[in-house]
Order: C-alpha cells, then structure tokens, then sequence
C-alpha cells in the first residue's frame, strides 16, 4: 500500500512538471509596429521659399547660403554645390534637422540644418542682386581712381568660392595698358569696396589705405 501511494504522489510531480507554463496578455500594454517605428524615426521636413545667394565650402561640412523673405540669412548644410544658374533667384527648398559632428578630438554632436531639395519657382528676388554696371560705377567713382585712371575693367567675377568681383584700374595707352589700382568688390552679406595688394596678395578697407598712403 505505501508503495502504490509513493507511486502516486511521483506521478503528480511528473504531471506539473509537464504542464506548459501559462502566458499572461495584459490587455493594456501598447504593441508599437515597425511602420510607427519608422514614423518615430524619420526627420521632420520642412518647406521654405528662399533667395539662393551663394555656396561655402570652406568649412568642415559645404553651406549654400539663402536668405528669407524677412532678408535673414539661412544656411544649409549641402553633399554638393547647388546649380549656379540659381543665383540670385527665388527657389523653393525642403530642409531637415540633422545631426552634425564637430571636428576636433570631442567631436561633439550639434544640430544642423541640411538640404534634401531645392527647385527654382518664378517670382521677385527678395533683394535685387548687384550688377557689374554698378561695380564699375561705383570704382570709377572713387577719388583716386577719377583722378589717376581712365580704365575700369573687371578682371575677375564672383563664383560659388569666390564671393566678390575683381576690379582693375589704370591707363591705356594704344596697346598698353599700365595697372594702377586693385580692389575687391563684395556683394553678399554686405555691399563692400576693399583695396586689394596684388603684390602682397592681402586686402584692406579703403579707410586703411587712404592712410597708409599717407
């Protein structure tokens, strides 16, 4: 009899042994599918229509450089040079938020804007770009340039790594022509007439010029 019993209790045991564990489902737990996760993840577009004045490429990562209707400058953070037929016009631009990295041994994270896409649309520019008649005039009308040059040429003319005209003043004489003065002529962030030292290869302000010629 106590070995049918101890018999028993085994059989039991080996029965709750077997038994498959019993899952729980807590009706109020949220399930998060792979299309919300990819919702979650994807940045934030924005759509902007802005002036288009030039491209930077100086720094770690290449900048094209707009500015809004309110003329407050917006950079972008750019792969590749936005085509240079754009210059000066109205585009349409999406932009996202994204992550940057400073260069340097922290190389720290920021927050950069970046641009997805831009597309030209007609309408008024927001400022009226500078023309070379202007460059011209404003040079010949400079009091050293009115009363030694009778030749204003522009030699060299802005591109998206050089943000300023070069202007050349001098004398012609038959074929001849003698240089006199340089200057550099820059049309963006501000309008600005420099000297420029050729032979030095440096620039300065018109006022230090003026004085270091005295």
């Amino acid at each position: 009899m106590r070995s049918i019993y101890l018999l028993g209790v085994i059989g039991v045991l080996m029965a709750c042994n077997n038994k498959k564990p019993t899952t729980i489902i807590n009706k109020d737990s949220t399930t998060i599918s792979a299309a919300t996760t990819a919702a979650v993840n994807k940045p934030q577009l924005h759509t902007d229509t802005l002036q288009y004045i030039h491209f930077d490429g100086n720094y770690d990562y290449w900048f094209a450089v707009f500015i809004d209707k309110q003329k407050d400058t917006l950079q972008l953070v750019v792969d590749d040079a936005p085509n240079a037929k754009f210059r000066n016009k109205l585009v349409q631009v999406t932009w996202f938020t994204d992550t940057l990295t400073q260069a340097g041994d922290n190389e720290s994270k920021y927050a950069g804007k970046r641009l997805k896409s831009i597309h030209p649309i007609t309408g008024k520019a927001f400022i009226e770009p500078v023309t070379e008649q202007k460059v011209i005039k404003d040079i010949e009308a400079l009091p050293e340039v009115k009363s030694n040059a009778d030749k204003v040429s522009i030699a060299e003319r802005p591109t998206d790594d050089r943000e300023y005209y070069l202007v050349e003043t001098g004398t012609h004489n038959d074929d001849n022509f003698s240089r006199l003065f340089m200057f550099r002529v820059y049309v963006y962030p501000e309008y600005e007439i420099k000297f420029y030292d050729i032979n030095e290869e440096k620039e300065m302000s018109l006022d230090e010029w003026r004085k270091n010629k005295q």
